[in-house]
């Protein structure tokens, strides 16, 4: 599943920010990428706190990870 910032899909820029489980599955969903995040929470007089930004990081970290293993265990199952 593919996961796009609705924003930059409204603005017609490059919107494609991860995939996530199931990986098969060809649909896509929406979330925002880091530039609007901030503006929204500008416009809303919210100041992203330090917490919330590293809970966003966290979460990327974390994905990013995921897929690492995805691809060691791929290889690793390949050599059997």
């Amino acid at each position: 599943m593919k996961v796009l910032c609705a924003w930059c899909v409204r603005d017609g820029k490059p919107a494609f920010l991860r995939e996530k489980f199931p990986l098969e599955d060809p649909s896509e969903t929406h979330g925002l990428c880091g530039d609007h995040f901030t503006s929204l929470s500008a416009s809303v007089g919210k100041v992203v706190t330090p917490r919330v930004w590293l809970l966003s990081r966290m979460h990327d970290l974390s994905w990013g990870l995921t897929r690492w293993a995805q691809r060691v265990m791929g290889r690793l199952w390949s050599l059997c």
